[in-house]
């Protein structure tokens, strides 16, 4: 910098000056922040939420208990056993264990299921008291919203 650019910077302050602006204008923006427990924002479409097992529109099922999610797991969060019933093309699962508390998230049970049967939710609050709350049984796959939180404080929802 030259001479008279460094003395105007030192006497006048600009540099201190220059702060202050971008201090008042973020003063007077408009607010982000979200008063979270009352107010929640929407996640977005990629969001890796809780696991859990869908039913087709007749209400079975869409888990044939194939175990391409238990082969692929890093983690070895999944225990499942399947059965085929007389009369039936396919498996159903008798035993789907998750342990959410190995779980990484990394989405590979998804990708590879051929029915489409494990997804994402969109929920979030996954905070158990006990440890034993973050173990999954087949009929606790399909529950959500309160039931959800019931299950994973163990009595402690209100």
């Amino acid at each position: 910098m030259s001479k008279p650019t460094t003395f105007l910077r030192k006497y006048f302050l600009l540099d201190i000056l220059q702060g202050l602006a971008i201090t008042l204008k973020h003063y007077f923006s408009r607010k982000v922040t979200v008063q979270y427990p009352e107010e929640v924002k929407p996640s977005p479409k990629r969001f890796k939420g809780m696991l859990r097992l869908f039913r087709d529109a007749g209400g079975e099922p869409l888990c044939i208990a194939c175990k391409a999610c238990q082969r692929i797991c890093p983690c070895g969060c999944f225990e499942i056993e399947g059965k085929r019933e007389d009369g039936k093309k396919t498996m159903t699962p008798v035993r789907f264990d998750w342990k959410l508390d190995r779980c990484t998230f990394c989405g590979l049970c998804v990708e590879v299921c051929p029915t489409d049967a494990i997804r994402f939710s969109p929920t979030f609050r996954m905070t158990a008291l006990d440890k034993a709350n973050l173990f999954f049984h087949h009929e606790d796959m399909y529950l959500d919203g309160d039931e959800l939180q019931e299950h994973l404080c163990g009595g402690c929802w209100p």
